[in-house]
């Protein structure tokens, strides 16, 4: 039986006005996130609990049993080197790609302090805070000028978009079961285009787009309590099909406060990684 937690998600509030997040401190002094977020308490089921066999397509994500030879995840060489081709190996056997080709990664540490899960802070420094946001990391416009660089093509070639899916690997690095600040997934298919608001990534030199998103009751929540350094959660950042479709199977996430209660929990480390896959 599934009997689902709670938590607080911070989703957009809407407001009508073209959303933007700098990538460093705005030189005006304003907030680098022109949005407003609001509180939302909703349930988050067990996604161990989940019956279906195949959830990475059923729902957009799944948990993947993958220890790694990597010692120091906090060593670039170890990372590069070890890390990106395990990744690609296993993304091509749990989804049938005949490529994988790993283009970025991200380390993650929740300041000792544990701070807030706003949504508003954060840094984008060589070491990044948990982001406590409900988002998309990748739109049709921003997803494919994604996969362009990736293969290293020039913007004007054209793009047989189905046969590419780009996915997210998301891995605890704490030496002990995670108990702080988790990585909560929403069922692609809860989440409606509707429910989508495009947001400009602003960079020193170029400009990407996210989706912030709004709330609807219709989203359904999921987190794997606990995941060990040996698990990995593999989930779909953009799918090309989407965009021929008209659809939205991305997969919505935030880190949120663990909904169990724990003592003194060992603040939060992770690494995550973007992956293009390529059919």
């Amino acid at each position: 039986m599934d009997t689902a937690a709670q938590a607080l998600l911070n989703y957009l509030e809407p407001t009508g006005q073209p959303l933007h997040t700098y990538s460093y401190d705005p030189p005006d002094g304003s907030p680098r996130f022109n949005g407003r977020l609001k509180q939302h308490l909703v349930q988050v089921h067990n996604a161990r609990r989940l019956h279906t066999s195949n959830t990475l397509n059923a729902h957009g994500f799944t948990l993947a049993h993958a220890p790694s030879a990597v010692t120091d995840f906090w060593n670039p060489n170890q990372v590069c080197e070890t890390y990106y081709a395990e990744s690609a190996r296993l993304l091509m056997q749990l989804t049938g790609a005949r490529q994988a080709l790993v283009f970025d990664h991200t380390l993650r540490r929740r300041a000792p302090h544990r701070p807030q899960l706003d949504g508003t802070g954060g840094s984008f420094s060589t070491v990044r805070e948990p982001v406590g946001r409900v988002h998309l990391d990748f739109t049709p416009h921003s997803g494919p000028v994604r996969i362009r660089q990736v293969l290293g093509l020039p913007a004007y070639e054209p793009l047989e978009l189905q046969r590419y899916v780009i996915y997210g690997m998301w891995r605890c690095i704490n030496n002990d079961p995670l108990e702080d600040a988790p990585l909560a997934l929403a069922d692609g298919i809860s989440v409606n285009k509707s429910d989508l608001v495009p947001n400009r990534l602003i960079y020193p030199d170029r400009i990407g787009e996210t989706y912030a998103i709004t709330h609807h009751m219709s989203h359904r929540w999921f987190y794997f309590p606990r995941q060990t350094r040996d698990e990995v959660v593999v989930f779909r950042h953009f799918s090309g099909s989407d965009v021929i479709d008209n659809t939205n199977t991305s997969v919505a996430h935030s880190a949120i406060e663990e909904p169990q209660s724990y003592v003194n929990p060992q603040p939060r480390q992770s690494i995550e990684l973007r992956v293009l896959a390529v059919f």
